[in-house]
């Protein structure tokens, strides 16, 4: 895109490359970015208002998401209105998010020479960065009580008692309900300790047993239906 060096850059041309780069992803961005704001799965449309509720019903909507997108949009804003004004420009580009990168993309040369846009590659690319924070969010890591763990391993309990204490301990265990117990029962992951029980007692599991099962064996991710 930036063939030759010209003179008069307020930013250096592999600054303006790699800022090149950033500007072609934001259209993709911003649709993922939408995507969250409204609570929107990119793997297929939903159904936008619940069933069996009324009409009047409040769309899903994330206010940190739409922070972040206004941000996003206001700071190309300020950048393609400097340029403008600076360089005696007419924007003729869309007024959309998209729209705004793809004109700044196509002008970097008239961009890098307007006075005052040393900042720019750094604001722009944190704006870009907290969008990305919100449609791919780090990765969460768990803080397991080891103590609670390890006293509750040795414990004999049913079911419904599983259950209970696996939501004390909280993640990863908050996931163990009595169906997934039952799913890791049917797939030879758990079995229950030997008797003898009288007839009306419930089996009891060693809670050890189903905590390590829970984490080893993956859980399907339902599909969407929509």
């Amino acid at each position: 895109m930036i063939a030759d060096e010209p003179t008069g850059l307020y930013i250096e041309v592999a600054v303006l490359r790699d800022l090149a780069g950033l500007l072609g992803g934001i259209p993709g961005l911003v649709e993922d970015l939408e995507d969250a704001v409204t609570g929107r799965a990119r793997l297929g449309a939903v159904n936008t208002r619940l069933s069996g509720r009324t009409s009047d019903q409040p769309l899903p909507f994330s206010v940190g998401a739409a922070k972040v997108r206004d941000h996003l949009h206001a700071t190309l804003v300020s950048w393609v209105r400097l340029v403008c004004e600076q360089r005696a420009l007419d924007y003729t580009g869309s007024t959309s998010t998209a729209g705004l990168a793809s004109w700044l993309r196509g002008n970097l040369i008239a961009f890098g020479m307007t006075e005052g846009v040393e900042s720019a590659p750094a604001d722009i690319r944190a704006a870009v960065a907290a969008a990305e924070r919100v449609v791919c969010p780090p990765r969460q890591e768990f803080t397991i009580d080891a103590e609670a763990v390890a006293a509750a391993r040795r414990a004999r309990l049913n079911v419904s008692g599983i259950v209970t204490l696996a939501r004390e301990l909280g993640e990863p265990f908050r996931t163990v309900t009595v169906r997934r117990i039952q799913t890791l029962r049917d797939a030879g992951k758990v079995e229950p300790v030997p008797g003898p029980w009288a007839p009306d007692w419930p089996e009891q599991f060693l809670v050890g047993e189903v905590l390590d099962a829970h984490l080893a064996y993956p859980m399907r991710r339902r599909k969407s239906t929509v």
